[in-house]
């Protein structure tokens, strides 16, 4: 039972597809891609209050369609990585302008805004995670086209694919480089690497480079298969 848990939490990655069979696997991946950053958006520009809310139904989504509360939390680490940046931002402002009253620094008062910014990020990031978990990379792709080819029929252009590749790739980049990184500290660790500085440094190069290579190949794919098309 260990070992098969273990398996489960290793195959994880950020923002990757998870299947499933409900509404919103079931909801047309460019309904999500319009209907989503606009509630966003909208969250973004509205009271803090609301995006509390909102992260209130998406949790409660999220554990309905059977989401761990760990691979929720991994989505929403670059949350926790922002947060830390700001305090460590202030401590540096802090530290150069010569004012050593950390009370007053990290007091509600100065803190309130960044606090609020985080909520609203949040949520944005909670939205994210329903979206990548409840469409495949092909879905995704097919909803960008649909959007694209809507709008040029709207203005009557031409029909032609400008925006979709470019989109899509960089959609896919987001769990791809999840994926790539969670490969990479497993291949350390697995080797006896420890957890570090070191560790991150050489694994930041090695996540470039790997993550640029494979970027290429995927541009290259989309690139000759469109020149097929035609």
């Amino acid at each position: 039972m260990a070992k098969e848990k273990n398996k489960v939490t290793k195959k994880y990655s950020s923002f990757s597809y998870k299947a499933g069979n409900s509404f919103l696997h079931k909801c047309p991946a460019w309904a999500k891609l319009l209907f989503i950053p606009f509630i966003n958006i909208l969250f973004l520009c509205l009271p803090v209050y609301f995006a509390v809310v909102l992260i209130a139904v998406q949790f409660g989504t999220a554990c309905v369609l059977k989401f761990s509360l760990r691979e929720q939390i991994t989505d929403l680490k670059p949350v926790l990585y922002y947060g830390a940046f700001v305090v460590l931002m202030d401590v540096l402002t802090a530290l150069g302008s010569g004012n050593l009253d950390f009370g007053k620094v990290f007091s509600w008062e100065n803190q309130r805004e960044s606090v609020f910014l985080l909520i609203k990020i949040f949520s944005v990031l909670q939205s994210a995670s329903l979206v990548f978990k409840t469409s495949t990379s092909l879905e995704l792709r097919e909803g960008i086209w649909t959007i694209e080819k809507n709008v040029r029929k709207m203005f009557h252009l031409k029909e032609k694919n400008l925006v979709t590749d470019a989109v899509s790739l960089f959609l896919n980049f987001i769990p791809m480089v999840s994926k790539i990184w969670e490969q990479s500290k497993r291949a350390w660790l697995a080797r006896g690497g420890r957890k570090g500085v070191i560790m991150y440094l050489r694994l930041l190069l090695v996540l470039f480079f790997v993550g640029m290579k494979k970027a290429y190949s995927a541009a290259r794919a989309l690139e000759v298969r469109d020149g097929d098309s035609i």
